[in-house]
């Protein structure tokens, strides 16, 4: 288990946990579709963390992309 901000770019990657204790976070995260069990694939980390999650790409800080935790 690896926090998302140390994964390779371009590998798929499956969560398995979500390290925030925010709520508001934790909403954001969940309405973008990243929960445990889904699948993702970081594509940049600078300036931001751009992910996809299905169809979708999205920025993340670097924050909240340390609290994923992929494998």
């Amino acid at each position: 288990m690896n926090a998302l901000s140390t994964v390779t770019i371009g590998q798929s990657q499956t969560v398995v946990h979500l390290a925030t204790d925010q709520q508001n976070v934790m909403r954001k995260l969940m309405a973008l579709g990243i929960m445990p069990g889904s699948s993702l694939v970081l594509e940049q980390r600078f300036p931001s963390y751009i992910i996809k999650v299905g169809h979708t790409r999205t920025a993340l800080d670097g924050e909240t992309a340390a609290s994923i935790f992929v494998e």
